[in-house]
């Protein structure tokens, strides 16, 4: 074989080589110039199928975990339960008087007072009626003798002033007439004190 033509049955072979390799990476199948071809193209293809089949297997698992998300999403989420809150409304209370007692109560616990004091207008007794009482100025009711120590107090009756004197009479207003220990227990004095406020 000359050299001339040993060169250009090179060349054919390379050329067809080319376009085999070129025509499997576009898709193609060419039929094979000779045996050299076939066999790069049977390789090629199989280089192509196993890409395929790699992108395949990793794929896959992506499309398991798509697939996957949409039942984790539509899984329900649970409710949280309501808890009861702090700054709720509480119960109303009955509006106290502005001593802060309770006027029914300290109606019932005058009652040891009206061995002395009347709640009508203008009543007399051994102490002077109470009617009225709150706001009024000590020692100032027409009609009652009062002690010099009563007259020289220069109290005005508010519910504060009441609180002081009915707790201990004789301490708040030493030489007063008024011979009663005191009403001692906080409340029961503030109940009495709503009483005689309700004395108008």
């Amino acid at each position: 074989m000359s050299k001339l033509r040993h060169a250009r049955l090179i060349g054919a072979r390379s050329a067809a080589l080319s376009l085999a390799v070129l025509l499997a990476a576009c898709g193609g199948q060419p039929e094979p110039a000779n045996n050299a071809a076939a066999t790069t193209d049977n390789a090629s293809n199989e280089a192509a199928s196993a890409a395929e089949n790699a992108a395949a297997n990793i794929a896959a698992p992506a499309n398991a975990v798509n697939s996957a998300a949409p039942a984790a999403a539509a899984s329900p989420t649970p409710t949280p339960t309501p808890t009861p809150s702090a700054s709720a409304t509480p119960e109303a209370k009955p509006v106290a008087a502005a001593s802060g007692g309770d006027a029914a109560n300290g109606a019932k616990r005058f009652a040891q007072c009206k061995i002395c004091h009347a709640v009508e207008p203008g009543a007399g007794g051994l102490g002077p009626s109470l009617h009225g009482v709150v706001g009024r100025k000590a020692a100032t009711l027409a009609g009652f003798s009062y002690s010099p120590a009563m007259k020289a107090s220069g109290l005005t009756w508010s519910d504060a002033e009441l609180n002081d004197y009915l707790r201990a009479p004789m301490k708040a207003v030493p030489g007063t007439k008024m011979a009663f220990a005191g009403i001692a227990n906080d409340k029961n004095r503030a109940d009495v004190i709503a009483y005689l406020d309700t004395l108008k």
